[in-house]
Order: structure tokens, then C-alpha cells, then sequence
């Protein structure tokens, strides 16, 4: 951390292959795990990626990210995702978080 900036260095393991994403799936998922820590999250509340804005891919391909996240509002982040040469790999000018529940879910329905 620095000041209210927080930064990660996320990989996707060896043998997984990047396959046709600009941007593989588990590897974006990896990058927002440091809003853990982020001052947008202070209360305790668990919260959820909810709404995205301002998103841009620069870069396809990446195996491995260097994140930088910033508070951008209230519930809300920004991110820049690097590689490990420093060039941009895409960026989110604005994810907004939300509290996520099961609330009200019938426990005994089957979804095929």
C-alpha cells in the first residue's frame, strides 16, 4: 500500500494457457482480490463487483499482471493492470462494489 493505493502482483499458474481471452478470466478475477485491503472497504461489509465504466484492453495475452487500485468513490475503485515490463495490459476508470446476498433464495430449488 501507499497511501490510499493499493498494489498486487497476480499470475496465472504454469501450465494454464491464456487461451483466445484478450484478458484470461482467472487472471482478472486474481486482480481484484486486493480490494481487500483497499480504504473502500473499511466498514467490514463484504461487497461484490457490481457495475464496471471506462473499461479499456491495451493488451492481450498476459500471464502476469501488476495491479494498481485506487478509490474512486464511494464503493467504487479504479484499476490499471500492467505487465511486468510496466506497459499497460488494460485499465477500469470505475468498479462500483456492492454488498452481495443470498437473501430470500428458496434453498430447495434445483437449477439445471
Amino acid at each position: 500500500r501507499r497511501g490510499e493505493e493499493v498494489f498486487a502482483e497476480v499470475a496465472l499458474p504454469a501450465d494454464q494457457e491464456t487461451g483466445a481471452f484478450g484478458l484470461h478470466p482467472a487472471l482478472l478475477d486474481a486482480a481484484l482480490h486486493p480490494v481487500l485491503f483497499s480504504p473502500v472497504l473499511t466498514d467490514g461489509r463484504a461487497r461484490l463487483p457490481f457495475a464496471w465504466s471506462g473499461v479499456s484492453l491495451w493488451a492481450s495475452g498476459a500471464r502476469e499482471l501488476r495491479v494498481r487500485m485506487t478509490p474512486a468513490g464511494t464503493d467504487t475503485v479504479s484499476l490499471e493492470l500492467a505487465d511486468t515490463a510496466g506497459e499497460l495490459v488494460a485499465t477500469v476508470e470505475a468498479l462500483t462494489l456492492r454488498e452481495g446476498a443470498l437473501t430470500g433464495a428458496d434453498p430447495n430449488r434445483q437449477n439445471l
